[in-house]
């Protein structure tokens, strides 16, 4: 129809754009912005882990009890290593999970949520972005969900975020320079910590 031409051609212009931005179409490594999303969100799931549970904010991402695989494993070990994705699919990630956040103030990241929101949202930046990806039933497997309930997650997060996948360049922009301002070692060799925004489900600071 022609809203999906229309969104394919907003795609293309976004990556263009994208592209010009960055200063080279050369695809860049994504294990390094893997490993600060990889530590923002560990450190976020520790601290909303202390925040009681409501029932009005269980949604189908929810477990009944936390994964053991931890979040750095699993981003790392599962979906680093088999899902194929490149550096702007995990920065687009970042932002729609950010965007459940936003626009669903009741919804808070915990370890009952995080890892089905992390493979749901990896699975939807890939299709938008990324010239080659897998179906949902490889997503699933590398999740370990079963393939009904990653398709019910898929239509759930889009829902969420009001199935809006596209970013405005200006936004993307400023997640990736956040998460890349983050790699830079002090000079204690320390890596600076990923600040987070002051509301309880916020992933990376606010627009603005």
């Amino acid at each position: 129809g022609g809203g999906e031409r229309e969104a394919v051609a907003a795609e293309g212009d976004w990556r263009a754009r994208e592209s010009a931005m960055v200063g080279d179409s050369s695809p860049r490594t994504p294990d390094l912005i893997v490993t600060v999303i990889s530590k923002l969100l560990t450190e976020l799931v520790a601290r909303n882990d202390q925040l009681p549970l409501v029932p009005n904010q269980v949604t189908p991402f929810h477990s009944s009890k936390p994964p053991t695989i931890s979040v750095k494993s699993y981003l790392e070990d599962r979906i680093l290593k088999y899902a194929g994705c490149s550096e702007e699919t995990f920065i687009l990630a970042l932002i729609y999970m950010d965007q459940v956040v936003q626009f669903n103030p009741d919804f808070v990241i915990s370890s009952l949520n995080v890892h089905r929101l992390l493979i749901t949202s990896v699975m939807l930046a890939s299709k938008f972005f990324d010239d080659v990806y897998y179906n949902n039933a490889y997503y699933a497997r590398v999740g370990g969900i079963s393939n009904a309930e990653v398709n019910s997650l898929e239509m759930e997060m889009l829902r969420m975020i009001s199935f809006s996948l596209f970013v405005q360049p200006d936004q993307y922009e400023r997640y990736r320079g956040s998460l890349y301002s983050h790699l830079t070692p002090r000079q204690d060799g320390a890596v600076p910590g990923v600040p987070c925004q002051p509301s309880v489900g916020g992933v990376t600071p606010a627009a603005g």
